[in-house]
């Protein structure tokens, strides 16, 4: 069970329920863990028909409309928590911007049915900026949705600056301890983890998110802030390892990814060219498919 000081009532649609820190004074703290989940009423039935009533915490899933220099970018549906380094990661990830001295501040405000992410760039680093071009929609499930053009969806990643290997013994310390350290899947059991890692096997960083995705450009939008030294530690994700995945971590400059499922064939492709450590669990072993 979660303190009581965890969450607070609030009302919509004048019905009262309770959400989890899901207010935007907790989503605007850097160090706050906004839970953002709201229960849901529902009955057990097990085998032979009896029923047990039952309350679920749901995650929230909003729109997030992302500003470049308060100009419309795209739209994507993510979890209302770590807004800011969302929208620092996602820039980033994307290669819009090569650097996080480019970034001169990041907002996030409440807007009518969601949220706002306004990202302010440097004039004459965005004029040299390649930006993909998007329609508005994204949903939080893909990494690539409101991508126009086929070319832009596979991205040609240059060579990580520095190929990572980190000790399996480290890589399965810090697996073993991201779910004590997910504290919004911990209440819900729903979201995806990402999690930065030191070479030890401590985990250093933590974002969650309903899209994988996101949850790792929030985490790269934390890393960028604090100016982590990405050869000194890994990347881990309580996903599949997709493509998406490999070329927003290889854009980046992270040296090492590491996810609870095997990767997809081009996935691990990517990998190979960006010269990205991948690697995936299985079980109480660590499966490294590019070193």
């Amino acid at each position: 069970m979660y303190p009581a000081a965890a969450s607070s009532w609030i009302v919509r649609d004048d019905r009262p329920v309770m959400s989890a820190m899901a207010n935007s004074a907790d989503i605007a703290q850097p160090g706050a863990v906004p839970l953002c989940s709201v229960p849901a009423e529902g009955v057990g039935v097990d085998a032979s028909g009896k029923e047990t009533p039952v309350t679920w915490q749901l995650p929230e899933e909003v729109a997030v409309a992302l500003q470049i220099n308060t100009e419309p970018y795209t739209v994507m549906m993510a979890t209302p928590a770590n807004l800011t380094d969302f929208g620092r990661g996602f820039v980033l990830a994307e290669g819009i911007i090569p650097h996080r001295a480019d970034i001169l501040g990041v907002i996030a405000m409440p807007v009518e049915n969601g949220w706002a992410v306004d990202v302010a760039i440097d004039e004459e680093a965005l004029a040299e900026a390649r930006m993909p071009r998007r329609s508005l929609e994204g949903r939080s499930g893909c990494g690539l949705c409101g991508v126009e053009n086929i070319a832009d969806v596979v991205r040609i990643t240059d060579p990580v600056p520095t190929t990572v290997h980190p000790a399996p013994e480290a890589i399965l310390k810090a697996a073993h301890e991201l779910p004590k350290r997910q504290i919004m899947n911990r209440f819900n059991r729903t979201v995806h983890g990402a999690a930065w890692a030191n070479l030890d096997g401590d985990i250093l960083q933590v974002r969650e998110d309903v899209g994988r995705h996101n949850a790792l450009d929030k985490l790269i939008g934390a890393l960028a802030e604090a100016d982590v030294d990405l050869t000194q530690g890994f990347a881990l994700m309580t996903s599949r390892c997709s493509f998406e995945l490999v070329q927003k971590s290889a854009t980046f400059g992270i040296g090492a990814l590491v996810t609870v499922s095997a990767p997809t064939a081009l996935a691990l492709d990517i990998a190979r060219r960006a010269r990205l450590f991948v690697a995936s669990l299985a079980g109480d072993s660590v499966v490294i498919l590019n070193s």
